[in-house]
């Protein structure tokens, strides 16, 4: 475009309209060498000239600017250049010239050759893949999940097996200490059931040196009952709930602290509400009566055979005294010390040499007969045990 616009429109000089010679328009170059003569033309010829000039198909598609200045060479001024340009009729923008860039080559057959090439590795690591998981991983995963099942079969079996066992265990135990005697949890100790009072009970307490809480529990309702019915009044009549307590804390002062309330509600309410040998009387006077509370002496147990066995049995081993028998081995033992004694002392006796062919022998007194005599003997006996 800077090249066209440098140029100014050429067109063949016999065409050109501002020569006197020809009736068409030549080329416009500011340098042409035949000027318009003034005198010759008149304005009016002059525009009609550059009209005809403009209106050429050759000049039309050359720059305006190109074209007013080389009118403007000729002698027109800038309004009727700009007259002549807005009598043409309009113009169509001028095409450039096709000189796009030429398209880069097409990479489709690129990209289908990458992802070929993917989808190869990918098909090749996955069956490398699956051959290593067929062939190594997924057998050694059947023989773990093999193994942990016989060890849960053999689990499960061992466990049943132990199950089975107990409860033959448990029957047999309960058929074998059937004949066992059963222990009284509200059973009174041997001392305490002699008391018949709580100054008894508190008396025995302080000789054993032991606590309100270590007593009996049956021990201390009973007595406390026994000393309700042995105040004025009350010789026929059962105590309540409350007159129980009052009677135990009037004896024991310990239970009217915090840790005695406690003890008092929760351990003696429950040996009395659920011991056998206290009992509540009916009242006829409706449910809102309070209770009242008797005692009933426990019947004495009937000892079972086996009991009976086992204390016949004891008695007899406390009387029993071993007689004194000799064993038959005793003799043997007594000898055998005798020859360890004899061996002893006769350990450090001095040596002496055997006796030389030619030698006399010593005479029978001498240690060495005498110990050959006693070796002797100690074999008849031997042997003959």
């Amino acid at each position: 475009m800077a090249e066209e616009t440098d140029k100014a429109p050429t067109t063949n000089p016999q065409e050109n309209p501002f020569n006197p010679a020809s009736s068409q328009a030549v080329s416009l170059q500011p340098s042409d060498p035949a000027p318009l003569p003034a005198e010759n033309a008149t304005r009016s010829e002059l525009i009609s000239r550059a009209r005809s000039f403009l209106s050429s198909p050759q000049i039309q598609g050359q720059d305006i600017f190109a074209k007013r200045r080389f009118l403007l060479d000729k002698g027109l001024n800038e309004a009727e250049i700009e007259l002549l340009f807005r009598e043409l009729p309009p113009q169509l923008p001028r095409v450039p010239p096709r000189t796009y860039p030429q398209p880069p080559p097409s990479s489709l057959l690129t990209l289908l050759v990458g992802f070929a090439k993917l989808f190869t590795w990918i098909a090749g690591g996955s069956a490398a893949l699956v051959f290593l998981y067929h062939h190594y991983l997924l057998p050694r995963m059947l023989r773990t999940a093999e193994a942990r099942r016989s060890l849960k079969v053999h689990q499960v079996n061992l466990l049943k097996r132990l199950n089975t066992s107990l409860h033959s265990l448990k029957e047999s135990q309960t058929q074998s200490y059937a004949t066992l005697p059963r222990i009284d949890p509200h059973k009174e100790p041997l001392i305490f059931a002699a008391c018949h009072s709580l100054v008894d009970v508190l008396k025995e307490a302080e000789t054993q040196k032991l606590e309100v809480k270590e007593l009996p529990h049956v021990t201390l309702l009973r007595c406390a009952w026994e000393d309700f019915r042995k105040l004025p009044d009350c010789a026929d009549s059962n105590p309540r709930t409350d007159e129980l307590f009052q009677v135990l804390e009037s004896r024991i002062p310990w239970l009217v602290s915090e840790e005695g309330i406690t003890f008092e509600r929760t351990t003696l309410w429950d040996v009395l509400s659920t011991c056998p040998v206290f009992e509540e009387l009916s009242s006829q006077e409706g449910e809102t009566a309070p209770v009242r509370w008797t005692y009933v002496s426990p019947k004495p147990t009937v000892p079972t055979p086996f009991a009976s066995s086992l204390e016949t049995l004891s008695k007899t081993a406390l009387t029993y005294q071993p007689q004194s028998t000799t064993s038959p081995y005793q003799y043997t033992l007594q000898t055998m010390s005798e020859l360890t004694g004899y061996i002893s002392s006769n350990l450090y006796t001095p040596y002496r040499p055997p006796l030389l062919p030619g030698m006399t022998t010593p005479s029978t007194g001498e240690p060495a007969d005498e110990f050959k005599k006693e070796i002797r003997s100690l074999k008849g006996l031997v042997l003959s045990r």
